[in-house]
């Protein structure tokens, strides 16, 4: 097994679609699909179920495609630091935080890079998703925070850190009297999602989550933040399908872990194409560090 047999099975696992991800990747599709049965081949498993219409992930990919982006993390954290020498070390490091993320993966990040030493010079703007790739598109910034690793389809992107996904419910609704909730029990509800215009990689996400679990909710609420979804689930108007981190600020509602590995909310680093900059290697780094420490955002959960 080679490190290309990771990097293609990861971005297939990622658009769960063979064409673009060979687009994604600069190749072929067909020594793509070769490249993906050789390495089914040699592990003795399959790790993705395919039709004519769709493309999706068996139980042993999911697991597998976790363990892969770990390894591939890691392989390019170390590349970027030996990549740097201290004559190399960056004076300045920009970033475009997308809105809504400052959390406390990005607080961790932030801190380890105010305390860099040699001492970096740390500007951040806060702006709409497409708008922070913008910017660093145009030069603006080196690394944009996202949820929609596309926004811009001319920047390379690096996974960042992740989180669970919460459904949150009104108190009085029958998914209170269970532990846990399956992506599959969400089928026949209202779910309160943000307006594509508003937050785009988070709606992608989420239906990227729904397609590889067919499911198609019963209708949808369109609201503008998170906050507004748990209103929403706290009046009884809809489910909300929220970031883990969010869950503190709720009240007269349930909350519940998603027992599916892969509903999660990622993160996603953008920035231009060619040689990592030594200010994109750094965040690189520092980021494939705080996505390696674990957290419990749900002290009572199993």
């Amino acid at each position: 097994m080679e490190l290309r047999h990771l990097r293609h099975f990861v971005v297939v696992a990622e658009e769960l679609h063979f064409a673009r991800a060979a687009d994604r990747l600069g190749m072929e599709q067909s020594p793509l699909s070769q490249s993906i049965r050789n390495l089914e081949a040699q592990l003795g498993i399959k790790l993705f179920q395919r039709t004519t219409r769709r493309t999706w992930l068996t139980r042993a990919g999911t697991r597998f495609y976790r363990e892969a982006r770990r390894i591939l993390r890691d392989v390019d954290a170390l590349t970027a630091s030996v990549r740097r020498t201290d004559s190399e070390e960056p004076n300045a490091v920009r970033l475009a935080l997308g809105e809504d993320l400052a959390s406390e993966p990005f607080t961790r990040l932030m801190f380890e890079l105010e305390h860099h030493q040699p001492k970096v010079d740390l500007e951040v703007r806060e702006l709409l998703h497409t708008e922070a790739a913008r910017l660093v598109r145009d030069g603006g910034a080196d690394v944009a925070i996202t949820l929609n690793p596309r926004a811009e389809p001319d920047l390379m992107q690096a996974r960042g850190w992740s989180e669970p996904l919460i459904v949150v419910a009104p108190a009085g609704h029958t998914f209170g009297t269970r532990s846990k909730i399956s992506v599959r029990d969400l089928a026949d509800q209202t779910l309160a999602l943000p307006l594509p215009a508003e937050c785009p990689g988070y709606l992608v996400q989420i239906e990227d989550l729904f397609g590889r679990h067919q499911v198609r909710p019963a209708d949808r609420r369109d609201v503008r933040h998170w906050n507004t979804a748990v209103s929403f689930a706290a009046t009884g108007h809809a489910i909300a399908l929220c970031p883990a981190s969010m869950v503190h600020t709720a009240s007269a509602v349930v909350t519940l872990p998603i027992e599916e590995d892969d509903a999660e909310l990622v993160t996603w680093m953008l920035y231009r194409e060619g040689e990592p900059s030594p200010a994109v290697s750094l965040v690189l780094e520092i980021a494939a560090e705080v996505a390696a420490i674990p957290r419990s955002y749900l002290p009572d959960a199993a």
